[in-house]
């Protein structure tokens, strides 16, 4: 989490608005003439996310991106990463009080995750209509199991401040 961000700290209310969700032109990129070699081996999806904060205008931006491969020869071969930006803005009653602070909890990081993979899945859909892609929409993802890594390492934190306290 980048600094002014906190995990899991209790919140007692929080206007969340979404700006925007637009592709991220910089980081999507199709491998043509790896798609061109496909040979209907396995297709693999794994997913990657970036979290950023603007202090004072208390926007949360939300980088996720999809990286799709396969097995050729032993090796494994991009065919396309396809990248998404959400842009949050995050109001709180205190929101005025501390322009360079915002508590994120878990609960409200697994909304935006849903609100972007969701997005992410139609704009996928959108773009690889007329190729072979079609046939292999971003999956379903369980988003328990995809927070799993951010609730423990909120829960270290957690104990390491109360053990020092």
């Amino acid at each position: 989490m980048p600094p002014g961000c906190f995990c899991d700290m209790k919140v007692p209310e929080l206007d969340i608005k979404l700006l925007k969700i637009q592709e991220d032109h910089e980081r999507t990129h199709f491998y043509r003439w790896e798609m061109m070699r496909y040979s209907s081996t396995p297709i693999d999806v794994n997913l990657s996310t970036s979290f950023s904060y603007r202090a004072g205008g208390h926007m949360v931006r939300l980088i996720l991106s999809a990286r799709y491969t396969t097995l050729r020869d032993q090796m494994s071969h991009r065919l396309m990463d396809y990248s998404v930006i959400s842009d949050f803005e995050l109001l709180g009653p205190d929101a005025e009080a501390d322009p360079d602070e915002i508590i994120i909890t878990t609960d409200l990081i697994k909304m935006m995750l849903g609100v972007a993979i969701g997005a992410m899945r139609g704009m996928i859909a959108l773009r690889t209509a007329h190729t072979f892609l079609a046939h292999y929409p971003l999956p379903v993802y369980d988003l328990e199991t995809l927070m799993k890594p951010v609730i423990n390492a909120a829960s270290e934190v957690r104990s390491e401040n109360t053990m020092s306290d």
